[in-house]
């Protein structure tokens, strides 16, 4: 349901593994609509969602038999009350980092466009990380992304890097 304002409440779970071929479907529309700008065109035209499903059906698997959390990893999606369709999916975890400034990542939040201040991010960066401290990475070009991020308390760092495969700059902000 929304309010006059587009805000929804949207369902957070855990993913299903019925779900593995829309979540990857959109894990791909997300990333090229969002990175036309930051990320190499070849890049995003070879993005594939076949290997995305199979990621999908094994962190649902996961999730279903309960083994998910072993690692430290919480995986849950957004589901429009409306559509009942996945409007989009966050992942945290351990750092991924050699020398992570916090102990917990935030490896992903993605949102499909036209669900964007709705309230379907910070639903699920509530039901994913809570208030603990945490670091990111998002990409430079992405401001929309780093001033949701910094609503939510994190701060740019000083970390930097550019990802071989997609060309994409990309900041580190981290959360105390």
């Amino acid at each position: 349901m929304s309010d006059t304002n587009g805000f929804r409440l949207y369902a957070v779970r855990a993913p299903r593994i019925d779900e593995a071929d829309e979540l990857a479907e959109l894990h791909v529309q997300i990333w090229r609509e969002t990175y036309a700008d930051d990320m190499r065109a070849e890049f995003l035209e070879a993005l594939d969602p076949a290997p995305r499903a199979e990621m999908w059906r094994r962190v649902a698997a996961e999730e279903a038999e309960g083994v998910a959390g072993a690692d430290g990893r919480t995986v849950r999606v957004a589901v429009d009350p409306e559509s009942g369709r996945v409007a989009g999916f966050g992942m945290v975890g351990p750092g991924r980092d050699d020398d992570p400034p916090q102990p917990t990542e935030l490896r992903a939040l993605n949102i499909a466009r036209d669900h964007h201040g709705r309230g379907a991010a910070g639903q699920l960066l509530a039901a994913t990380l809570g208030d603990r401290p945490a670091y990111l990475w998002v990409v430079e070009g992405n401001a929309r992304a780093q001033a949701f991020y910094r609503k939510h308390g994190f701060e740019l760092d000083g970390g930097r890097t550019v990802d071989d495969e997609s060309g994409a700059v990309e900041l580190r902000m981290t959360r105390a």
